[in-house]
């Protein structure tokens, strides 16, 4: 009796442990009729190079890769899709006869996201917390449909060097910054939208939030890309405030979509897939 898939998929980050990913995976392999199997891989970074090494050995067909290892993962794969190459970040990688390829799905997700909560960044203002690999795709989808950025991160060679790079590619106002209480009331203040690309609301930084409530106003768009728990502090204080809110669940099925069709040349089932991970993250409330 056979027991072991024709192929292996996954997720790398960490940590990965209350990922939703594998349900909406597996039920999409399920639903596709795919004798496939996704797991996770809790991978600190001093071991992000042995596991991807270890992907043509293991049959792992295609990875999804999450915090913090979207823009160092780089370094271990042989090409990148066009916009992997542009954006600087990968978060899905595809096993090609022992060549891995990286791709990027979140700008995809991103944008899809948009679209169906019919939010237009022509002309808009958007505040970006964070300068990693998720706010790399986000930032270069709110430029080139025409948004204004600004950026903020702890670290504001980070902040800069990604507003830098949207400067060149698309002609998009953007402005980098370090993210202190000074330049985030100024910032805030002539925003429209708040993308935080942070993991602060998560994990052990859950019930903590990098914008005081007093910020927050009704008529600003707050996009927390956190899906787990689905309403972060942030999120929490800006519906108090009256400000619509959006968390990160949506984005991430999106993503994950595409990773699927990147990976099965198949039409991903994407209301499966969303109706699985919702699940998925009510029983991680048990």
């Amino acid at each position: 009796m056979k027991t072991i898939p024709d192929a292996l998929f996954g997720l790398i980050g960490f940590p990965v442990s209350h990922s939703v990913s594998p349900a909406m995976q597996n039920a999409a392999f399920k639903h596709c009729k795919l004798d496939y199997l996704y797991l996770t891989i809790a991978a600190k970074p001093e071991e992000l190079q042995n596991v991807i090494a270890s992907m043509g050995p293991l049959n792992i067909r295609g990875l999804n890769v999450t915090i913090p290892h979207k823009i160092e993962v780089i370094k271990y794969i042989d090409s990148l899709d066009p916009a992997a190459e542009k954006i600087g970040a990968v978060n899905t990688i595809v096993n090609e006869n022992g060549r891995l390829k990286g791709y990027n799905t979140d700008f995809g997700g991103f944008v899809r996201l948009l679209e169906h909560n019919r939010i237009a960044p022509a002309q808009q203002r958007f505040t970006l917390l964070g300068a990693g690999g998720s706010a790399h795709a986000i930032a270069l989808a709110v430029c080139n449909l025409g948004g204004h950025l600004t950026v903020l991160a702890r670290q504001e060679e980070k902040a800069k060097d990604l507003a830098g790079k949207m400067c060149l590619r698309l002609s998009g106002k953007t402005q980098g910054l370090e993210l202190n209480d000074t330049n985030l009331e100024e910032a805030l203040a002539d925003t429209d939208v708040i993308v935080n690309c942070t993991p602060v609301g998560m994990g052990n930084l859950a019930g903590q939030s990098l914008i005081p409530p007093r910020l927050l106003r009704p008529d600003l768009t707050v996009i927390d890309a956190i899906y787990n728990p689905c309403k972060t502090r942030l999120l929490e204080d800006a519906e108090k405030r009256g400000a619509r809110i959006i968390n990160g669940l949506e984005m991430l099925v999106w993503q994950g979509a595409m990773s699927f069709e990147i990976w099965t040349n198949q039409k991903a089932p994407f209301r499966l897939m969303m109706k699985e991970a919702e699940l998925a993250l009510d029983e991680n409330k048990k």
